[in-house]
């Protein structure tokens, strides 16, 4: 899997449009009116039912700007010869001073009231006042997805005209092109103008403290396995390069498995790649993917997940894919994927729509590449690591539960149980490659 999810990183456009503090002119459009003394508008919209709704979530004012007004900097910028660090917490004296800042500084990532102890997200300065106008709305993505749309198919075209250039190329294609392309015709197709002001302001809220949740979770156990994932591929450059490295010894090579009866190597295979960008990729993918799983349903859930779908994955490369040999983690960031899809069916009523909107336009964008790389991409073990996820959550579905304190014991028996067998293969790696290197 090369593309990575990135929709935890930011808000999607449709909840963001009048959220831009300083960008036009704060002042004029009168936005301190919604943050009277005393008041903070976004709390009604906090149900105190869903574990994110919490405002302790919300990074809290420094001692020192307490009582104060102030914004936190989002963009290195100099005003009148004074420079201003991206990050930078600049405290004022009042409010007048607070209205001239805002413009100025032409970003603000976070806001300081002084009768509120939390640094405010520019995203929750303002709530929405009115709905959305369709035509309006999709006038503004318009200009966009055209240009999203010339530049993936410029790149596509260079990728073809250039065959030695065509990895890199789709590559770009993929990220500066394909990805925002499939994000705004996903997003031109929604019916914002069906939404009342008081949901835009409730999606707006569930998706910001959802956010900041999902990055406040711990992710540990995580790292480790990405740890272990970077040990055996350094392992394999030792043999050779970071972009030749060897993946022979445990790879999927048909003919071992099936004339030799290597069937090892449908677990060994999911824990190498074939190059530094696969590892890359697929450790941005994976990581992604992992701490919101495993944030949403149980740390537990996500080995036995990764095992079963790379073993889908590895199985579905065996009998239909068209290489005879294969390596990489697709088939269980894939599944994982669509283990993640179930999930948001399973909430959809309490977990913010971005969220499924992302994966089903990761989705796309993985099949679409697919397609334009077949010739170095194992399609069969990305459509078998996924259908292997969604079984998977279908199978669990009666079972989960969204952020559940403590862990079933069987769920936790899985857990470890499929540790030992990733933990087997990467110890398995590490055996046929050292003797490769050691001939």
């Amino acid at each position: 899997m090369w593309d990575c999810l990135n929709g935890f990183e930011q808000l999607k456009w449709v909840s963001m449009q009048d959220h831009h503090i300083g960008e036009s002119g704060a002042d004029e459009r009168g936005w301190l009116r919604f943050w009277p003394r005393d008041m903070v508008w976004f709390r009604e919209f906090l149900s105190r039912h869903l574990p994110w709704d919490d405002e302790a979530l919300l990074e809290p004012v420094p001692e020192n700007a307490v009582g104060s007004y102030g914004v936190k900097v989002g963009a290195n910028t100099r005003i009148d010869g004074q420079r201003y660090e991206a990050g930078q917490v600049v405290i004022v004296d009042s409010e007048a001073d607070f209205r001239r800042l805002l413009p100025a500084l032409g970003s603000a990532t976070e806001l300081i009231f002084p009768w509120y102890d939390r640094m405010v997200p520019t995203s929750l300065a303002v709530p929405h006042l009115q709905t959305y106008k369709l035509e309006e709305y999709r006038r503004q993505i318009g200009s966009k997805l055209l240009r999203s749309f010339f530049i993936t198919a410029a790149l596509v075209a260079l990728a073809f005209a250039l065959p030695g250039m065509k990895v890199i190329a789709l590559l770009a294609a993929v990220m500066y092109g394909l990805h925002p392309l499939v994000e705004l015709v996903m997003a031109w197709m929604r019916r914002v103008d069906l939404l009342t002001v008081e949901e835009l302001n409730r999606r707006t809220v569930n998706c910001e403290f959802f956010r900041r949740w999902i990055l406040a979770r711990p992710s540990g156990w995580l790292k480790v396995g990405l740890g272990v994932l970077i040990t055996v591929f350094l392992l394999q450059a030792s043999g050779g390069s970071i972009w030749m490295p060897l993946i022979e010894p445990a790879a999927l090579a048909k003919e071992r498995v099936f004339a030799d009866g290597e069937w090892w190597r449908i677990v060994t295979t999911g824990l190498m790649h074939g190059n530094l960008i696969h590892i890359a990729f697929n450790g941005m993918a994976l990581y992604s993917l992992g701490r919101v799983l495993v944030a949403l349903v149980s740390p537990a859930f996500l080995s036995f997940v990764f095992l079963v779908t790379v073993v889908t994955g590895s199985l579905a490369s065996l009998w239909l894919g068209a290489g005879p040999l294969s390596v990489g983690a697709s088939g269980g960031i894939l599944g994982c994927l669509g283990f993640l899809l179930v999930i948001t069916v399973k909430f959809k009523k309490v977990i913010p729509g971005y969220l499924q909107a992302s994966l089903i336009q990761a989705t796309i964008v993985v099949a679409i590449f697919g397609a334009l790389g077949s010739a170095f991409i194992d399609n069969a073990a990305h459509a078998g690591g996924l259908l292997g996820g969604i079984v998977l959550g279908v199978l669990f579905y009666p079972w989960m539960r969204l952020a559940p304190t403590s862990t079933r014991p069987v769920f936790r028996a899985l857990s470890w149980l499929s540790l030992l067998v990733l933990l087997a293969g990467a110890g398995k790696i590490a055996i046929e490659l050292l003797e490769v290197i050691a001939s």
